[in-house]
């Protein structure tokens, strides 16, 4: 990991690379400075010198034309006389000093040469290589010629001369000297210093670079769920600390009956979708979003809030459903109908912490499903009903601290041998008027609250109470979220352990309407109960998404088939082959059946040939608060 150390120590040594570059240039251009200004000194001694000699030679002979310079110089003596006065300028730094003139095909002849040793004819040939010669008489100013690919060679300065504007003649100078290369020779190691520092410097850059690079490779690894390519919860994890929560919304979404699509095409099919339905919310969702997978079908979405836009949280959230409502997914030659539910919290950062929030997030999303699925809720909107809710709260714990919950059982009837198999516990409240009042209307609003928890462990206590003395056998309802409650699993294992005969009698009714996400979990406390010789139930089978394999796994002892399903099957011929078909695979599973709702003789006709264990309902006997004998049935 890149840590604030590792991330100074790299600038550092970024800028002290630069630093070592910015000197070794500087020193290059001392260099060239130094170089510059001997130079210009040199010019400017050698132009007096020319200047003074040129004077001499075509003021003092009135010379007018390259013809008459070539005439006075064809003297030898006149020519010894001007060539010794060059030769005053010869330093061991000028070996090299000559006067040239053009002859008619434009080629440059010597006039003059002051050189001791191989030293020029008069008028013998001047080949010239460098543009600068014919730069010159274009120009008619001095030019100088840098030799900086010849060893030792300084420069070469031409001056023209010049009578009435018109170039005769041009003198010429080989300057030589051994300065730049004292100087080169000086400033090597320095320079040489000074790479090597920047190598190193840029090869630590470089290393440093490649595991920032990698770095960020694997914390992409780290972050990023392989399937769907989304933020992973080690992403939420890492970035929560950071997020300031009044910029966000947060909203929680769960694709609908997912487990149908694991169980019906298989889970390559379910990988397809959620892979899909990733690429689907991630192109519904704007750059400044966070998207991340929270678990099996849920993601967590942090909306960012614009100042000039309200509604845009709720605009990209209805965006997603219809996108996902709207998708045709295609797999296997198979179209599969994907929906997503979603709950809102608007102003998460009004909650205690980040978690406060997905878990209310969460509840929007709960009632999403139970409200239909293919949804949004708001917790804004979900205010609304908060007076209702929170007197529903109220109502129940005054219940609870009033001794005011009650138990009313209803028979589970046989109907082969006219005899009741057992007594289904349901709850009741008493009001302070006195009125007996059914909770169907408030267990909505308790799920996953602590008041539902004491409600239940409550009724625990007065069913217990009950029938630990007694020959009855009680079902008792539960929800998987109440069986892994460890409050509630106390209470009941306490019972058991004090009364082994009571759990002999005692059959735990799970809702199979209940989503059961985590099934190993369910099976552990199947399995608990079924160690102290509880029976179980699956109660509403039919009303939920049943996955047969785990109902298998599980080895129920009863299956209660739906009252939706039973309800209409006197009139309602597809209702009828369910429950015909149910009964067929109960019997292969080798469990008892219960059909409850059983309202009337019609029902309870229609039912007889079904090869049906038992039945319950208010055309048997309507729960009482006392338990009834077979003689006070129908």
């Amino acid at each position: 990991m890149v840590n604030k150390k590792e991330v100074f120590l790299f600038l550092l040594l970024f800028s002290l690379g630069i630093f070592f570059i910015f000197i070794y240039l500087y020193i290059k251009q001392a260099e060239k400075d130094i170089f510059t200004k001997i130079e210009i000194n040199r010019i400017e001694q050698i132009s007096y010198l020319f200047q003074n000699i040129e004077k001499d030679i075509i003021d003092n002979n009135k010379i007018k034309n390259s013809k008459q310079l070539i005439k006075l110089l064809y003297n030898a003596k006149t020519r010894k006389k001007y060539e010794k006065y060059l030769s005053f300028i010869a330093t061991p730094s000028i070996k090299y000093i000559y006067l040239l003139t053009k002859d008619n095909k434009g080629r440059f002849r010597f006039l003059l040469d002051a050189s001791k040793i191989d030293k020029a004819n008069f008028f013998e040939k001047f080949d010239v290589t460098n543009q600068k010669y014919k730069a010159l008489y274009i120009t008619k100013e001095a030019q100088i010629i840098r030799q900086e690919d010849m060893e030792n060679l300084f420069l070469t300065y031409i001056y023209p001369i010049k009578v009435d504007e018109q170039i005769i003649a041009v003198l010429s100078v080989d300057i030589t000297t051994k300065i730049k290369q004292t100087l080169i020779e000086l400033t090597k190691p320095l320079e040489t210093f000074f790479i090597i520092l920047v190598i190193f410097v840029f090869l630590f850059v470089a290393m440093t670079i490649i595991q920032v690079f990698h770095y960020f490779i694997t914390r992409k690894k780290i972050f990023t769920d392989p399937l769907t390519q989304l933020y992973n919860r080690n992403y939420l994890a890492e970035v929560s600390p950071m997020l300031k929560l009044e910029n966000y919304s947060v909203a929680m979404l769960d694709l609908d009956k997912f487990k149908v699509i694991n169980d019906t095409y298989g889970h390559k099919a379910g990988d397809f979708i959620l892979a899909q339905s990733a690429q689907i919310l991630k192109n519904s969702t704007r750059g400044s979003d966070i998207l991340i997978r929270y678990g099996g079908e849920e993601f967590l979405l942090f909306i960012y809030k614009r100042d000039n836009d309200n509604n845009s949280t709720l605009k990209i959230c209805e965006r997603i459903r219809k996108n996902i409502d709207t998708n045709k997914f295609i797999y296997d030659y198979n179209e599969i109908q994907v929906q997503v539910s979603i709950g809102i919290h608007e102003h998460p950062h009004l909650e205690k912490n980040l978690n406060e929030a997905i878990k209310i997030a969460d509840k929007m999303l709960y009632i999403a499903k139970t409200k239909g699925r293919n949804r949004v809720i708001n917790y804004i909107d979900s205010k609304k009903d908060t007076h209702v809710k929170s007197n529903n709260l109220d109502f129940v714990k005054d219940a609870i601290d009033d001794n005011r919950v009650v138990c009313f059982y209803q028979p589970i009837y046989n109907y082969l041998d006219k005899t009741i198999l057992k007594y289904e516990a349901l709850v009741r409240i008493i009001d302070k008027h006195g009125e007996i009042i059914s909770p169907i209307f408030l267990l909505e609003d308790l799920k996953h609250t602590n008041i539902h928890y004491k409600l239940t462990q409550r009724i625990l206590f007065i069913i217990f109470e009950k029938f630990k003395n007694i020959d009855k056998h009680v079902g008792i309802n539960l929800n998987f979220s109440d069986l892994i409650n460890e409050d509630i699993e106390k209470t009941i294992l306490d019972a058991f352990k004090k009364n082994p005969n009571l759990a002999s009698r005692v059959t735990i009714e799970i809702l199979e309407s209940d989503e059961i996400k985590n099934i190993p979990l369910f099976k552990e406390k199947i399995e608990l109960m079924h160690s102290y010789g509880a029976q179980v139930s699956i109660d509403d089978f039919g009303s939920g998404y049943s996955n047969f394999k785990t109902i298998l796994d599980i080895e129920a002892n009863f299956l209660k088939i739906d009252g939706s399903l039973i309800k209409n099957i006197d009139i309602n011929e597809k209702d009828f082959k369910v429950v015909k078909s149910i009964i067929h695979f109960a019997k292969v599973a080798n469990m008892k059946t219960i059909a409850e709702f059983v309202h009337s003789q019609e029902v309870y006709d229609k039912l007889l040939p079904l090869d049906l264990d038992y039945m319950q309902g208010y055309y048997i006997a309507e729960p009482s608060p006392t338990l009834l004998n077979v003689k006070d049935l129908f």
